[in-house]
């Protein structure tokens, strides 16, 4: 018999020992090789506060914003 849930004594040994994933944001536990969520390997970069997913979405978004503009400069330079 498999039994994929941890038992109580390991919820009382890693209990408060949470941490969150840089890239999804999901809760993982803060020694985790690997986040279950996205399987983005996360070791050595795991976050103990929650990722601002707005932030990252604004930047991500000014970048596509500001990289149109550009080419729209280049094409325009180029029919002249």
């Amino acid at each position: 018999m498999i039994d994929e849930d941890p038992s109580e004594e390991d919820l009382d040994r890693f209990a408060g020992e949470i941490g969150y994933c840089p890239d999804c944001g999901a809760e993982v536990w803060d020694e985790a090789y690997q986040c279950p969520r996205c399987e983005s390997v996360i070791e050595g970069r795991i976050g103990h506060a929650p990722v601002d997913r707005a932030a990252s979405l604004l930047s991500a978004k000014t970048v596509i914003v500001l990289v149109a503009l550009i080419v729209l400069v280049l094409v325009l330079m180029q029919i002249r």
